[in-house]
């Protein structure tokens, strides 16, 4: 039998932000000049609102099934043996990064969009459904990656 040891990465969660009226995909918000924009906070996350100028919705279209209007962003440091790196092409040289066994620290950014009643759902079970979290920067090589350009 074989003696398996997983070594979890370690986590810590440097900042949440929410915003409402947001999509992940940065195509589909438009310029940040069509919205009007508020500020609030929401389970202690601040919180911003992006209301379209010309906004012609309903009350009820919140109650559509698939209607997912907050986009959630945690920005994470994560730790973790993991490591990237680039070799020559007969693999005799590191070209870049290294195999060396001290652990890497990224700063990673994720978000997803998500339902109202996905924010209540902060209980940590193993059966609740994926969120569908996307990475949207990595050690800030993005700055963060902004919603509008």
């Amino acid at each position: 039998m074989a003696n398996l040891t997983v070594e979890q990465p370690s986590i810590k969660v440097l900042k949440v932000e929410i915003h409402h009226g947001l999509s992940v995909e940065r195509s589909k918000n438009g310029h940040k000049e069509d919205y009007n924009i508020s500020q609030s906070s929401v389970l202690g996350a601040p919180t911003t609102y992006y209301v379209p100028k010309n906004d012609n919705r309903h009350v009820l279209e919140c109650l559509e099934t698939n209607r997912k209007p907050y986009n959630i962003a945690v920005t994470a440091l994560i730790e973790s043996p993991m490591k990237m790196y680039v070799q020559n092409q007969n693999y005799s040289k590191i070209l870049f990064g290294s195999n060396d066994k001290d652990l890497v620290k990224n700063v990673v950014r994720f978000e997803a969009n998500v339902k109202w009643t996905d924010l209540l759902k902060v209980l940590p079970v193993n059966n609740k459904p994926s969120l569908k979290w996307k990475i949207t920067d990595f050690n800030n090589l993005m700055n963060e990656n902004p919603h509008f350009a």
